[in-house]
């Protein structure tokens, strides 16, 4: 989608951009800039480097941190930079694992460990190929959301590598095909230690649009034209597309049970859910 270009010497100063946006991590530190200038915009992401884009191009250009990697600065390009700058430039991206199926692309939301990665990788369980780790790409037309493939290396934590590495060989990791597919499903993961079972239910639609948007990227919070293109996406997204609350016992022994959920609530066919079809709640045991 983008092109990653490497310039030597010194970054451009940013005296004359303004700050648009900070990224805080989970200790109230900021890890990453957003700045807006009149010809390029930048983020300047902590330890690895200082990236640059503008509008109408497909090149994004970086001055790397001395001490940072060829390979760390290709990772956070593709894996955290790239959705941001995507968004920046008029398209959606959402912070989810997905997989595809029969009936199109699911997709996982949760916070930080919530197990979306692990989740994704393990629908392969179910015959389905994982369509991506971290990020998701959104295209949106007339009465259809799309989801469109990003290339993607699947990022598990030591221990569910470790489950995964006991396992029978699972279907054959594969890059989906570089086509749009239908986004059939979100769901929401939440862990509840005390549930015996999974549980899923359709999200009203407030609520639904309330949690998604905490899973964007957007680059610009200034910016009423993007803030406001944003919250009309996400409110066609949650016009057609049905999300769910999945509630889970955080067990990598019941994971089969939780990909079969997964397939079950898509139907029994595994295909695209109608939501006028579907109850306030489904319980699946």
């Amino acid at each position: 989608m983008l092109r990653l270009v490497f310039s030597s010497g010194i970054a451009p100063a940013l005296d004359a951009a303004r700050g648009v946006g900070d990224w805080i991590d989970e200790y109230g530190c900021v890890f990453a800039r957003a700045f807006a200038g009149r010809d390029l915009s930048w983020v300047e992401w902590a330890g690895v480097g200082r990236f640059a884009f503008s509008a109408g191009s497909t090149e994004v250009r970086v001055w790397p941190n001395p001490e940072a990697s060829h390979t760390a600065v290709v990772d956070t390009f593709f894996r955290a930079i790239q959705p941001i700058v995507l968004q920046a430039l008029g398209q959606q991206a959402v912070h989810a694992g997905a997989s595809i199926g029969p009936g199109g692309v699911v997709a996982f939301c949760g916070s930080k460990c919530s197990g979306k990665s692990t989740l994704a990788f393990a629908m392969r369980q179910a015959g389905w190929q994982q369509f991506a780790d971290d990020v998701l790409l959104l295209r949106f037309e007339k009465f259809r959301v799309s989801a469109c493939p990003l290339p993607f290396t699947p990022r598990l934590r030591p221990d569910s590598r470790g489950y995964f590495v006991g396992l029978p060989r699972l279907v054959a990791p594969r890059e989906p095909e570089l086509t749009d597919v239908p986004l059939a499903a979100i769901f929401l993961l939440r862990h509840e230690v005390g549930l015996n079972s999974p549980r899923i239910s359709l999200m009203p639609a407030a609520r639904a649009l309330s949690e998604l948007l905490a899973h964007a990227h957007f680059f610009d919070t200034q910016d009423r034209r993007h803030i406001q293109q944003l919250y009309e996406n996400y409110l066609e997204l949650i016009a057609h597309v049905p999300v769910f609350a999945l509630e889970y016992r955080p067990d990598f022994q019941a994971l089969p049970r939780l990909t079969r959920a997964v397939v079950a609530a898509m139907g029994s066919d595994a295909g695209v859910i109608d939501p006028s079809q579907l109850q306030p709640a489904v319980l699946v045991r």
